[in-house]
């Protein structure tokens, strides 16, 4: 009876470690690949064939290129 418990405290000690090692990898696997997504520009197309990637901050990307105050008004006439 004794070994019997010995056996079932050795496949739980072993079943604990092998979680402990899968959980440790998936760790690992997480971090590698949140790293390199970092690294990856945000902003990027795809034209033709070609990429193109916008290096610019958001609040730059975001910025009107011509202001509400400047353009040319032309009256329209029939």
């Amino acid at each position: 009876m004794t070994f019997l418990k010995f056996i079932l405290f050795i496949f739980i000690a072993a079943f604990v470690l092998l979680l402990f090692i899968a959980f440790s990898f998936y760790n690992t696997i997480r971090k590698a690949t949140r790293h390199f997504q970092e690294r990856q520009p945000k902003n990027q197309t795809k034209v033709n064939g070609n990429v193109i990637i916008d290096q610019r901050s958001p609040e730059e990307t975001n910025k009107k290129i011509i202001g509400d105050d400047e353009g040319e008004y032309v009256e329209f006439e029939e």
